[in-house]
Formats: C-alpha cells, sequence, structure tokens
C-alpha cells in the first residue's frame, strides 16, 4: 500500500540476511530491558519507601544500597539500548525516524531528562548514606526522578505505537492533533510495560539483598528488608503484569489477534514467555516461605530472562503485523557484507564476556570478615 508520508527503504539495502538483524534486535532489546527496569520499577520502590518507609531503619538503609547501584544500571541501560537501537533503524527506519521527528522536541527531551535523573541519583547517594531517617532533599529527588522516568517510559512508548501506526502520521503532520497517538491499545501497553519493570526491579532488588546477606553480614537488617521487599514487589508486578499484559492483547482488535496467534516462531517464543510468568509467580512464593533456600530465587531470575524474551519476541510480531499494509522486512535488498556483522559479533561476544566475568568476579569476593 503506498502512503505519501512513508519514505522508500534505503535502496542501499542491508549487509546481512534480514533474519540476523532480527534475532540481534531481539537479544539485545532484551539486554537493554534487564538493565532498564531496574531504573524504572526500581526507582519506584524508592520512592515509595522514602515518602512512606521514611522513619523504618532497614528500608532507609537499603534504600542508600539500591541507590548505589542506579547510575550503574541506567550506564548499561544506555550502553546496552544502542545496539538495539541501531537495529531497528536498519529495518523499520523509514518508520522509526518518521515517528521520531513527529515527537519533534519532545523526542529529544528523552536525552535532557535522564541527565537530570543521572545527576539526581549522585545526589540522593551523598544524601542518603547510613541516614536511618529519610529527608526532605532525597523524598523530593526520588518523585522527580520518578516522574522523569515516567516521562521517558511515555515517550518511547509512543514513539513505538506512532512507528507501527503510519495512519496516525497525516493528523500529526496536519497539525490535525498533538504527537499523542489516539490508540486505544496505548494505555495498556504502557502501563503493561511499567508493571512489568516492576516484576524485574523486585528481582534485582532481592539479588541484591542476597549479595549483601553474603558479603556484608553487618548490613544484614538491611539486607533481608531488601529480600523480602524484593520479592513481594516482583509477585506484584508478575500478577499485574499477566492482568496488563491480557487487556493489551485484547485491546489490539479481533483480526490483529487472530493473525498474532499461531504465527510462526515468534509466536512460539511470545507462548512460552507467557507460560513461565507462571512458573515465576511459583517460585517467587516458594522463595517467600522459604527465605533460606536462594535456588528459588535463582529459579524466578531465570523463568523471568525466558518471560521477558517471549515479550520481545512478541513486540517483533506485532509490529510485523502492524506495518504488514505497507512494507516487510523481506522486501529489503540484501548485499552482502560480513566483514562488519563479524567485527560487532566479536565486539558483543567479547563485551558479554567481560560482563560475565565481572560480575562472577564480585560475586566471589571474600567475605566481608575474610577479608
Amino acid at each position: 500500500m503506498n502512503h505519501p508520508l512513508i519514505p522508500p527503504a534505503d535502496p542501499l539495502g542491508i549487509p546481512s540476511p534480514v533474519w540476523i538483524f532480527q534475532v540481534l534486535a531481539i537479544v539485545t532489546l532484551l539486554l537493554h530491558f534487564l538493565f532498564m527496569n531496574y531504573v524504572f520499577g526500581g526507582m519506584l520502590i524508592v520512592a515509595v519507601n522514602e515518602w512512606f518507609l521514611g522513619r523504618k531503619k532497614e528500608a532507609m538503609k537499603g534504600n542508600g544500597i539500591l541507590v548505589r547501584v542506579m547510575p550503574v544500571c541506567l550506564s548499561m541501560a544506555i550502553t546496552m539500548g544502542v545496539a538495539p537501537l541501531l537495529f531497528v533503524q536498519v529495518l523499520y527506519g523509514q518508520f522509526f525516524y518518521t515517528a521520531n521527528i513527529m515527537h519533534g522536541w519532545w523526542w529529544l527531551a528523552i536525552l535532557a531528562a535522564l541527565t537530570i535523573v543521572f545527576y539526581a541519583f549522585y545526589v540522593m547517594m551523598a544524601r542518603r548514606t547510613d541516614a536511618e531517617e529519610s529527608n526532605a532533599v532525597v523524598k523530593l529527588l526520588s518523585l522527580l526522578t520518578v516522574i522523569l522516568l515516567i516521562f521517558v517510559m511515555f515517550i518511547l512508548t509512543n514513539n513505538a505505537v506512532m512507528t507501527d501506526r503510519p495512519d496516525y502520521w497525516k493528523a500529526v503532520f496536519s497539525g490535525e492533533r498533538n504527537f499523542i497517538v489516539p490508540d486505544g491499545s496505548f494505555v495498556p501497553r504502557f502501563l503493561h510495560n511499567f508493571i512489568g519493570a516492576i516484576a524485574v526491579a523486585g528481582l534485582w532488588i532481592a539479588i541484591i539483598g542476597r549479595y549483601q546477606l553474603r558479603f556484608h553480614p553487618d548490613n544484614a537488617d538491611a539486607a533481608n528488608y531488601l529480600i523480602r521487599s524484593g520479592l513481594h514487589w516482583s509477585a506484584i508486578g508478575v500478577v499485574g503484569g499477566m492482568v496488563t499484559g491480557f487487556w493489551f492483547l485484547f485491546s489490539l482488535g479481533g483480526e490483529t489477534l487472530k493473525t498474532f496467534m499461531g504465527n510462526g516462531i515468534l509466536f512460539v517464543g511470545w507462548a512460552i514467555g507467557a507460560l513461565t510468568s507462571i512458573g515465576i509467580l511459583i517460585c517467587l512464593i516458594l522463595a517467600l516461605v522459604k527465605p533460606e533456600h536462594p535456588k528459588y530465587l535463582w529459579g524466578a531470575t531465570g523463568f523471568s530472562v525466558i518471560t521477558l524474551l517471549g515479550m520481545v519476541m512478541g513486540k517483533e510480531l506485532l509490529r510485523i503485523i502492524a506495518l504488514d499494509p505497507y512494507f516487510s522486512v523481506q522486501q529489503l535488498s540484501v548485499r552482502p557484507n560480513y566483514s562488519s556483522l563479524v567485527l560487532f559479533l566479536g565486539t558483543f561476544v567479547l563485551g558479554l564476556a567481560v560482563l560475565g566475568w565481572l560480575i562472577r568476579l564480585v560475586w566471589n569476593l571474600p567475605k566481608h570478615d575474610e577479608a
């Protein structure tokens, strides 16, 4: 279908088969989500603790621990987000770039918002130290960061919908309406992203608590609080994610849902991810009942990675379905040039190996009382 506002695909084509870029886009987006969800969901949990548990000593000490992880995870989220952003541009560049332009300054405002969030993290780290009670500066900054992160998630979600729906472009381009998409699936999609981030962040918090308990026994009270709190938040996020996920799915409309069901390997991945969310919930319940057994926490974490991978595959399938009337990635011309792909894969695998080595190194450090 011709559309006057859709630019043509890059005539130079792509240097490798389409499926390679699709696989890389899915894998790198999964890695991005693992870190990003801790920042989005974790910051909400920190803010709730500051505003409602400000006099609870172990909660405030736990917040100090969580905030110190925030700058690292935000840096990793941004770094890991570069690759999937590039792959989206390769596969759907004419749709993605147009959606960005439609957002204008709102899209660029993401950079300003994240810069402020970075600075806020460091100020919170300086003011949160070992204080037993919350203070006004940390409270206000925690609220500010949550508002800014919600804004970032809102723009990213809106941009994703606009990328998939060129039929909205004319009204935005002509000034008939603003850049906010009038899509019935937007609210459940946004809530599914947001609540899903809480589920992943809860697991992060429980793992951080387990790390503190292992290597810093003097922080035992705060560590145990982080483990219990993280498991509770994750369970809430999983249940909420299930509800909003099905709401989002059924908001897509009968035709889209019919096309989605049973549609190839991407649907199979999504279905497996949806089923493993039940496994997450079972492991979380067992971890709460038997907190002395960390295997249940690790089980929930493993299932979460599978579920998140499935959700990313479902997201890719929905984009293919939405753009099918206008474009198919199979239309892209392939001009083989594997040197750039080999270079990327080499540096990507090396980077992951270094990251894995660092995580293992930190986890196997001598305990605090043995150092």
